[in-house]
C-alpha cells in the first residue's frame, strides 16, 4: 500500500470510530427511553436487561456502519479540502479517483463484512431478541404494594396494608386487609395487626405469614353461617404465573430472522406449491369438462398452466356453445362454468397468498445485500460533498448529506412497502435506492474532479453568517 492510499484511510479511522459510536448512541438512547421503563417494571435481573439490549446491537450495527462511512467520508475529506492536501495532491499530478481508490476498496471490504454478518450474525440475534422480548411480555410484574390501595393483581386475592417496610428479599408490613377469592360461595377476609411478605422470583411463589390475627367467613348460600377464628400465626402460599422470566425457544424464524440462503429455500418451496397447485387446477377443469361434455377438446398449450385464470374460463360457456360435437345442454353449462370459476377463486387467493409471502422474503434477501452496498455508494456521495464543503462550511455539508440518506432511507422504506403490497419487484425496491443515490454520487464525483461545485457552499456560509451577526446584533 502506498504512503498516499495509508495517509488517506489514517484521515478515516477516526471519524469513522466517532460517527460509529454517536450513532449506535443514538440509537441506543431512544431504545432505553422507549423500553427501559416497559422492562424495569418487570423486575427482571440485571443480566436479562444486558442481555435484551445487547442482542439490540446486531440490527443498530447493520444500520450504523453505513452511516459512519457517509460521516467519514466528509469529516475526512472536508479536513484534507481545509488544509489545502486535496489541492498539494493534485498539484502533484495525482488524479481525484485515486485519491478515493483507497477509500472505495475499504468500502468493499466493509460491505463484504456487512453481507457476512447479515446472514450469520444478525438473523440469530433477531431470534433471540423476538424470543426474550415474548418472554419478558409474558411476565407478571413483580408486586409492588403501596400503604393505603388496595393491591389487587394476585389471582384470587386482594390485599391492603397500613404499613410497609422493605427489606432485601422481604417486606414487613402492618394493618393487613386481606380478601380471600378463591371460593366464589365464601366470603372471606382475614385482618392481622402485622405480617411478612416474601416473594420468591426462582419458584413464582408469593407467601405471607400473618400474626395476631383473625379470620371472617360467612357462606353466601348459608347466610346464618358465620366464623370466626382467631390465630398468632397464619401463613398463605401462593403460586403466581409468569412470575418468573421463562425462557422459551422456537424453531419458527420469521424472514427478519433468516439467512439469505434459508430464505431462498423457503422461496422455492412455495413456487413448487403454486406449481403444483396451478397442475392440481388444470386437471380439476379437465375433469369437470370430460365428465359433462366429452366431446369437447381442452388443450390449454404447453406450460400454460399458470395462465389459466378466471378470466379465460369465463369463456368457457362460449367455447362449449360453438363446440358442434356438444349437445347444448345450458343446464350443464352453467354448472360447470359456476363450479370451475370458484375453484379457481380459491386457487387464485391462495396462490397470491404465496406470492406476496414470496415478495418478503426476498426484500429482505436483497435487503442484506444493499444496505451493505450503501457503504459504497456513501462514499461517492461523501467525498465530493467534503471537498466542495470543506471545514468550515461543515453545517452545510452534513445538513446536505443528511439529506441525501433521509432520501436514501425514504427509497428503501418506501420501496418495501410498495414490494409487500405486489406494486414493484423486490430487487428494484431495494436497488433502487443504491441506484438513484449512486448515480448522483458518479455525478458529483465527475464535477469534483472537473473542479465544478454543484452548490455555492461560500453563498450558504456568508447566509449563515449573516443571519448570525444579526441575531447577536438584536439579542445585544
Amino acid at each position: 500500500m502506498s504512503i498516499l492510499a495509508k495517509h488517506i484511510l489514517r484521515q478515516h479511522v477516526g471519524p469513522f470510530l466517532f460517527g460509529f459510536s454517536i450513532i449506535n448512541l443514538l440509537f441506543m438512547l431512544n431504545l432505553v427511553f422507549k423500553e427501559l421503563g416497559r422492562i424495569l417494571s418487570k423486575g427482571l435481573e440485571f443480566w436479562i436487561i444486558l442481555e435484551f439490549f445487547a442482542l439490540n446491537i446486531a440490527w443498530i450495527v447493520a444500520l450504523a456502519v453505513p452511516m459512519a462511512v457517509l460521516m467519514a467520508c466528509l469529516m475526512a475529506f472536508g479536513q484534507m479540502s481545509a488544509d489545502n492536501e486535496i489541492a498539494a495532491i493534485k498539484a502533484s499530478g495525482i488524479s481525484l479517483y485515486r485519491i478515493v481508490f483507497p477509500v472505495l476498496i475499504a468500502s468493499v471490504i466493509l460491505s463484504l463484512f456487512l453481507i457476512w454478518f447479515n446472514n450469520n450474525v444478525l438473523p440469530d440475534s433477531n431470534h433471540r431478541l423476538r424470543l426474550l422480548a415474548r418472554d419478558i411480555t409474558m411476565k407478571k410484574p413483580t408486586v409492588n404494594l403501596e400503604p393505603g390501595y388496595l393491591y389487587q393483581e394476585i389471582p384470587n386475592l386482594a390485599i391492603r396494608v397500613g404499613r410497609l417496610v422493605e427489606q432485601e428479599n422481604l417486606s414487613k408490613i402492618g394493618e393487613v386487609f386481606i380478601q380471600d377469592k378463591s371460593n366464589p360461595a365464601v366470603y372471606r377476609t382475614i385482618i392481622a395487626e402485622r405480617g411478612e411478605i416474601f416473594v420468591n422470583e426462582k419458584t413464582g411463589l408469593f407467601q405471607i405469614t400473618l400474626f395476631d390475627g383473625e379470620i371472617h367467613e360467612m357462606n353466601n348460600e348459608k347466610l346464618e353461617s358465620y366464623t370466626r377464628i382467631q390465630f398468632p400465626r397464619h401463613t398463605i402460599t401462593i403460586p403466581i404465573p409468569n412470575m418468573v422470566l421463562e425462557r422459551s425457544d422456537s424453531e419458527y424464524r420469521g424472514d427478519r430472522e433468516q439467512s439469505s440462503g434459508m430464505m431462498r429455500k423457503e422461496v422455492d418451496n412455495n413456487n413448487q406449491l403454486i406449481q403444483k397447485r396451478n397442475q392440481n387446477l388444470l386437471t380439476f377443469i379437465e375433469t369437470q369438462i370430460y365428465r359433462y361434455f366429452p366431446g369437447l377438446e381442452m388443450n390449454p398449450g404447453k406450460g400454460d398452466e399458470s395462465k389459466i385464470n378466471a378470466a379465460a374460463v369465463a369463456l368457457l360457456p362460449e367455447k362449449l356453445k360453438s363446440s358442434p360435437r356438444v349437445p347444448m345442454n345450458l343446464a350443464k353449462q352453467v354448472r360447470v362454468h359456476k363450479n370451475v370459476l370458484n375453484r379457481i377463486k380459491v386457487d387464485q387467493e391462495i396462490n397470491h397468498g404465496y406470492e406476496l409471502t414470496n415478495n418478503k422474503l426476498l426484500v429482505e434477501i436483497h435487503k442484506k445485500y444493499s444496505i451493505p452496498f450503501a457503504c459504497i455508494v456513501f462514499v461517492l456521495i461523501g467525498v465530493p460533498l467534503g471537498i466542495m464543503a470543506k471545514r468550515g462550511n461543515m453545517a452545510v455539508g452534513g445538513g446536505i448529506s443528511l439529506m441525501f440518506f433521509v432520501i436514501y432511507w425514504i427509497f428503501l422504506i418506501g420501496g418495501e412497502e410498495l414490494a409487500d403490497r405486489d406494486m414493484l419487484s423486490p430487487f428494484l425496491s431495494m436497488w433502487l435506492a443504491n441506484f438513484v443515490v449512486g448515480a448522483f454520487g458518479i455525478y458529483l464525483l465527475i464535477l469534483t474532479v472537473k473542479e465544478g461545485s454543484f452548490i455555492n457552499f461560500d453563498f450558504f456560509s456568508r447566509l449563515i453568517s449573516k443571519r448570525l451577526r444579526k441575531t447577536a446584533h438584536e439579542n445585544s
